[in-house]
């Protein structure tokens, strides 16, 4: 996480069970639903929303009604069957995680828990600047709840960061004019110079050698080579 707002997301995810992954979103992870085709009864499509970010979930179909839903159109009904045929060979939502924010993960975590959900991994505060907690729906796509934190030090140098917005990662120090973080060789001159240097009063060889040691326990440069 940045720091810097992001645009509303969207999914589409194909369900093999579109009725039972609705009422699971809707009953279960409280998401509402803003529309639906044909119907809620027999939906073959429908749109999710939660605050503003939107899960649209389509009801998967054999290869053989390519031919119904593509007529006149040779290169979509190639691709449709060899989408369905891919599906019915794998394991669905394998490799796929979703982000979903929400308000107050904890909160989240506990109303949704009552309701019977089942928890992969509960909320856990991440050097990325989210609190997060996972869940599976019905078709084994990951789900990802998370609300951003404030981090209290920045976690490429280790600078304190009190006025920093919840999201943000970085110091002033380790990032550029537009808040990416600048590359290793920039940072450790900074921190070898600018902290042991100047402040801790090193030569430049201990000094480089500190900040090296130094950055490495830090989680931007974690398994950096020196």
């Amino acid at each position: 996480m940045s720091g810097r707002s992001h645009d509303p997301m969207s999914v589409i995810l194909t369900c093999r069970d579109l009725k039972a992954t609705l009422a699971f979103f809707k009953d279960k992870l409280g998401f509402e639903l803003e529309a639906c085709w044909p119907d809620d009864k027999a939906p073959m499509w429908c749109n999710l929303m939660m605050g503003g970010q939107s899960v649209m979930l389509g009801q998967s179909m054999p290869a053989s009604a390519a031919g119904d839903f593509c007529k006149g159109d040779a290169n979509a009904e190639k691709q449709f069957r060899q989408i369905a045929e891919d599906m019915a060979k794998n394991k669905s939502g394998v490799g796929i995680g979703v982000y979903v924010q929400v308000p107050a993960v904890d909160q989240y975590h506990a109303a949704i828990t009552k309701k019977g959900v089942a928890i992969v991994s509960p909320p856990k505060s991440q050097f990325y600047g989210i609190r997060e907690m996972t869940v599976k729906d019905p078709d084994g796509f990951t789900f990802m709840f998370y609300t951003t934190i404030k981090m209290e030090h920045c976690q490429s140098c280790g600078m304190p960061m009190k006025e920093a917005k919840p999201g943000t990662m970085y110091c002033q120090y380790c990032t550029d004019s537009a808040g990416k973080l600048k590359p290793y060789e920039s940072v450790l001159e900074g921190t070898t110079t600018g902290y042991f240097m100047a402040m801790q009063k090193m030569a430049r060889p201990e000094a480089e050698k500190a900040a090296k040691a130094h950055l490495a326990r830090m989680p931007a440069w974690a398994g950096m080579k020196n």
